[in-house]
């Protein structure tokens, strides 16, 4: 709360689409507020959208974030980054379809700055003034929805959640919790973050005393008065069974599985028995939903990440700072020249921005002939050169390991990446905060023009973002920090024979996680990927599926510890590969029949995706680097 006892609070909206519902709902009273101030998260559907988008938040005086449509989670946990950068605490999510006075806003608010180890909502009627939410809860060992509340969340059957229409919750909250789950795209993300608040020892609180009005049919709703959309039924449907696998154990995921069919038929009915009639696309929806949540039949149970450190709030320092860090950017480099000379270029104002450590760039060229040699000699800033002739991409960055010896820290670049503004400072400052292992940045790839649309609607280029502080269970190499000290201390290697199949970095990072070492995101660092244009067609796309899933499996069967083990999880590599090769075709099939890019894509990506998986669960390890 300001000083001047004004309350200071964000307003996050995640919009999709046209943004009228949200020009509408967002009254002048929250403009007015003065502590009150509106981030609009815009996931992209259409040019023509964003450019009004963009123009209400001109108008208005909003903060516009621009975002790939990566669902709500993912909106949110933008949204809050932005918020934050502003100097916001106080964090409220409000969906488009919601009208909420500024004095509930500020009410909301208020209480979090009171109780920030707290999750709050409001209670919410439809527009008919009819209740419409007074708490929710789901049953433990079915995924059973029903409206009701316990004051001190301790019914052994059912457990309380917060709708996400309208959740607040703090800064310091939201950095126990590591953001909202990005994998639900749409729909129980607010489920799951209530309950994972609660395994953090935070609290649900429910203001009954604050209303709002929410018209749910305003986002999801059919052109029947009572069906829901498909998207409705395909997410609810998946996501409660990708709900239970995170959060159901032993004998109550097993019970979970079993009340799949009945449940899945229950969610389908909230729509009315006549939408078999009048809208047959929400039952294929339930059912295709229902064939996408079982592929985590095949997971095994991951538990909670542990807490990360609030922002701001350092580790004891280490013993390696009682003098200057040291630090060594290293650029595994293979026959890229002019790729890597623009790298080079570019790192000389990304090094100006690191004023507390001392740092030093070193190529390592993995090509016999030493093509990079010229290009490092050229470059306008010192740079040590390393020549290693073991073919593959392990060999190169077990040399840049080696060759870092005297340094802290080591930050890998891939030499067709370019770094943007803040890339090393952001990773050193959250290495700081946490004293993680490694700290992952994100990679954004960037396109010529004239890209098949086809591509883009794959996802073979998508990279999931997250908050800042997150706690990851694997990360790729391309923006990657390590801490040398606990890399050693750990015994990691790349693993040598996977130098030419790619997976090596999937393999460290894992191997560094199951021994105990924590990996964590920035999302302030970032570097451009300049796709090259012999990777935007369809068939190189098509075998980037089957690579990285054939990689996945294989990297999985190696850390298996017994052989009992490692032939079940080749059972459920079999099966998962199979389901998604049926899927998959019949995805591509829908979208092509339909004439669907988004489906036609994203169907036969994950059948090659499949493919993968059954040849890794064969013992059949791709090549995708090999060498003449």
């Amino acid at each position: 709360m300001r000083s001047s006892g004004i309350v200071d609070y964000a307003v996050i909206v995640v919009n999709y689409g046209d943004p009228a519902l949200v020009e509408a709902n967002l009254g002048e009273d929250i403009d007015a507020d003065d502590g009150a101030h509106v981030v609009l998260v815009d996931n992209f559907s259409s040019a023509q959208s964003r450019d009004v988008a963009r123009a209400l938040c001109r108008a208005r005086g909003w903060t516009f974030v621009p975002s790939e449509n990566l669902g709500f989670g993912a909106g949110v946990n933008r949204g809050v980054a932005a918020a934050r950068a502003l100097g916001h605490d106080a964090l409220i999510t409000l969906n488009p379809d919601a009208v909420a006075s500024a004095e509930v806003l500020r009410s909301l608010a208020s209480h979090l700055h009171d109780s920030p180890s707290s999750l709050v909502s409001p209670a919410m009627d439809s527009g008919d003034g009819r209740p419409h939410f007074r708490g929710a809860q789901v049953h433990r060992r079915t995924g059973q929805m029903r409206s009701s509340w316990s004051p001190h969340d301790d019914d052994p059957e059912w457990a309380n959640w917060l709708s996400g229409a309208c959740l607040g919750f703090s800064a310091t909250a939201f950095d126990v919790l590591g953001g909202f789950s990005e994998e639900f795209f749409l729909y129980w993300e607010d489920v799951d973050i209530s309950r994972r608040a609660v395994e953090h020892g935070l609290r649900l609180d429910l203001r009954e005393d604050l209303r709002i009005v929410h018209d749910e049919g305003g986002t999801q709703q059919s052109s029947d008065a009572r069906a829901k959309s498909s998207t409705y039924y395909y997410y609810n449907v998946r996501n409660r069974l990708l709900f239970g696998r995170r959060h159901a154990r032993g004998g109550d995921w097993a019970r979970w599985v079993l009340a799949t069919p009945g449940q899945s038929s229950l969610i389908w009915r909230r729509g009315g028995r006549r939408q078999v009639l009048t809208q047959p696309g929400g039952l294929l929806a339930a059912v295709r939903g229902a064939i996408a949540g079982s592929a985590q039949l095949l997971r095994r149970p991951q538990p909670s990440p542990p807490a990360p450190l609030p922002v701001g709030v350092a580790a004891a320092p280490g013993a390696e700072e009682e003098e200057a860090l040291r630090v060594t950017v290293a650029i595994p480099s293979f026959r890229r020249p002019e790729q890597l000379s623009q790298l080079l270029a570019a790192l000389p104002a990304r090094l100006a921005e690191t004023t507390a450590a001392s740092v030093d760039v070193l190529v390592v060229d993995n090509s016999p002939e030493g093509s990079a040699r010229a290009t490092v000699e050229e470059a306008p800033l010192p740079v040590r050169y390393a020549h290693e002739t073991t073919p593959g991409i392990s060999a190169a960055r077990n040399r840049a390991l080696d060759e870092s010896r005297d340094s802290h820290l080591l930050a890998f670049l891939d030499d067709d990446e370019i770094p943007l503004p803040g890339w090393l400072s952001s990773l050193l400052e959250t290495w700081r905060v946490h004293r993680s292992t490694a700290v992952a940045g994100r990679v954004i790839s960037v396109f010529t023009e004239g890209t098949d649309p086809w591509l883009i609607a794959s996802g073979t280029f998508r990279r999931a973002q997250r908050s800042t502080g997150s706690r990851l269970a694997t990360a790729a190499a391309g923006n990657l920090l390590l801490d040398l000290v606990q890399v050693r201390r750990l015994g990691l290697r790349f693993e040598s024979s996977l130098g030419l199949s790619g997976g090596e970095d999937t393999m460290f990072t894992r191997e560094m996680v199951e021994r105990g070492g924590t990996i964590v995101w920035c999302n302030e660092s970032a570097a451009e990927d300049h796709v090259v244009p012999k990777r935007l067609t369809r068939d190189w796309a098509n075998q980037r599926a089957f690579s990285a899933a054939n990689g996945w499996v294989n990297v999985s069967l190696r850390l298996e510890p017994r052989r009992t083990r490692r032939l079940a999880a080749r059972g459920r590599f079999l099966l998962g590969g199979s389901a998604r090769m049926a899927v998959g075709l019949t995805r591509r099939q829908y979208g092509r029949t339909l004439g669907r890019l988004h489906h036609d894509a994203r169907g036969t990506r994950m059948f090659h995706r499949g493919r993968g998986m059954l040849a890794g669960a064969r013992g059949h390890l791709y090549q995708e680097y090999a060498r003449d």
